[in-house]
């Protein structure tokens, strides 16, 4: 009998590793999900809030390293598209890089003649890089 509980216990022993390291890898990417999606909802809100020395912070080592404070400040003034609300959608995160989908509330002003603005909701793509384990947002262009 003895024997027979030592047997079911080796043959189990391996499927439970496989379970628990399973396990941990969902958990793993989950809490990285969040990580990133509190990440970037703090970006955005910098950005709402008019703190864009604050979102400067965000971008990518690399960016910075190619533009200023002073030109992303008014890059981001120069915009005639206020945003004024941001949500967060979905993330779909590999090791090192993030594709997220954020929803943007915005104001347009001065877009056609005649109307002195216009409101509208559009979702947009962001790429986000882990770097020094931090998440950093690589903007387009």
């Amino acid at each position: 009998m003895s024997r027979f509980f030592l047997k079911l216990k080796s043959s189990l022993l391996p499927g439970v590793c496989c379970s628990l390291l399973l396990l941990s890898a969902c958990a793993t990417t989950a809490q990285k999900e969040d990580n990133i999606e509190k990440r970037a909802m703090e970006r955005w809100n910098a950005l709402l809030t008019g703190d864009i020395e604050g979102a400067y912070e965000f971008l990518s080592p690399g960016y910075r390293s190619s533009v200023t404070s002073m030109q992303y400040q008014r890059s981001i003034l120069l915009n005639r598209v206020k945003w004024t609300a941001a949500r967060y959608i979905e993330g779909d995160c590999t090791e090192t890089v993030c594709k997220l989908k954020i929803s943007l509330d915005y104001v347009l002003y001065g877009a056609l003649p005649g109307v002195k603005s216009f409101e509208g909701s559009q979702p947009i793509d962001e790429s986000w890089v882990l770097v020094d384990g931090l998440w950093y947002i690589v903007p387009e262009k």
